[in-house]
């Protein structure tokens, strides 16, 4: 299983080794809105329970595959599942 549980590089000298984690997506919360546990999700993707209760805590960050596979059994469209970003100004012209 491919988890990014570590989204700052150990190296030394590594510019963002201070940086704060960014929560990343709203799985823990669409759970909350779809009646569905962790246990269950895990069940559905064929995941641990472990893993699930990382992504949830956004401690890593699923593969695209997997965060296709959960939009797909919690019955959302995948963008659900992410927090979204803020659309830049248009520039006038």
């Amino acid at each position: 299983m491919a988890l990014q549980t570590d989204m700052v590089s150990k190296k030394k000298g590594d510019i963002g080794k201070n940086k704060p984690k960014v929560k990343i997506n709203r799985i823990k919360a669409v759970l909350l809105e779809e009646e569905v546990t962790q246990t269950e999700l895990a069940q559905r993707v064929g995941l641990s329970k472990n893993s699930i209760k990382i992504i949830c805590n956004n401690q890593g960050q699923p593969t695209l595959e997997h965060l296709r596979d959960i939009a797909l059994a919690l019955g959302v469209n995948i963008q659900n599942l992410l927090i979204p970003t803020p659309d830049r100004p248009k520039s006038d012209k």
